[in-house]
């Protein structure tokens, strides 16, 4: 209920700044680059050692002028946010369905394999991992409301921060690579499953267990559900504004985001939190 009160505040702001005296309004558009970062403070296997992934950002302003100093603007934009992990890293239990099924496997089956090579079942607290690379794509709508506060005529310095809501419109989880699966968070245990040439008698056949061969982890996951839809943070920034004639001017701005809410529904795949810096080129024109 709350989270909702906060969406219609968001919407009725930027409502109230189109409907002021028009010799007071700027409206206008920008586009950006965007690096986007996912953080968790939380320790969470799953959600370590994500680096930054690079996006595009762009949308619409309104910009309400108060006064010489001060101004109020509201944004509806479009962002894509994200993360990359690459290397060794954990396997949510769901995610070995496919691999055991291709190797005519079930889950039992596996743990029984795991615990006659010393150690307990398979769960998405204790892991398999394998390396691969492991990319979170996300794409939202994101309504800002900002204070602005700039200084100057033909050439105008700005600074800006605000609040901000998002409504998350697509997630997918694309991993690529091969690798085994190991039973270590190291990756010095690989997998075995049973030498089908294994003889107790005759030694030359080769040990009981054989690691599993590499697998594939070629996909692309939609992974929506699994995140909450809305996320609400701060927008933070400066830029430089050029002043053309009257009613005509171009901008260049930087801007810092990073949202409140956690990404995952579950906590047990962590806590992230997401954020980004934006550098963008922008129009406005004034009524």
């Amino acid at each position: 209920m709350e989270q909702k009160k906060m969406v219609r505040g968001a919407l009725f702001a930027f409502l109230i700044l189109t409907q002021v005296t028009f010799a007071q309004i700027s409206i206008g558009g920008k586009v950006g680059y965007s690096v986007g970062r996912i953080a968790d403070n939380s320790d969470n296997i799953y959600t370590e050692d994500f680096k930054s992934t690079d996006g595009i950002d762009f949308g619409a302003t309104v910009e309400y002028k108060i006064s010489e100093l001060f101004s109020l603007q509201a944004e509806i934009l479009y962002t894509q946010r994200g993360g990359e992990r690459d290397g060794l890293q954990p396997i949510p239990t769901d995610n070995l369905e496919g691999a055991l099924a291709e190797n005519g496997l079930t889950l039992e089956a596996l743990n029984q394999l795991v615990q006659l090579q010393g150690r307990g079942p398979v769960t998405n607290a204790d892991p398999l991992y394998a390396e691969f690379n492991n990319v979170s794509e996300l794409e939202y709508i994101e309504i800002p409301v900002l204070a602005k506060f700039g200084w100057g005529t033909d050439w105008r310095f700005y600074v800006e921060g605000g609040p901000y809501v998002g409504f998350l419109i697509s997630a997918t989880q694309v991993t690529s690579g091969d690798s085994q699966f190991f039973l270590d968070s190291n990756g010095n245990q690989p997998l075995g499953v049973p030498n089908p040439f294994y003889d107790p008698n005759d030694p030359s056949f080769g040990p009981p267990f054989i690691p599993l061969p590499e697998q594939s982890f070629d996909a692309s996951t939609d992974v929506k559900d699994d995140l909450n839809s809305t996320n609400f943070g701060i927008h933070a920034g400066a830029g430089l504004i050029r002043k053309l004639n009257e009613h005509h001017q171009v901008y260049l701005g930087f801007r810092g985001s990073y949202g409140f809410t956690s990404l995952q529904k579950n906590e047990e795949f962590g806590e992230s939190k997401i954020g980004g810096l934006v550098f963008s080129l922008g129009y406005a024109y004034t009524l």
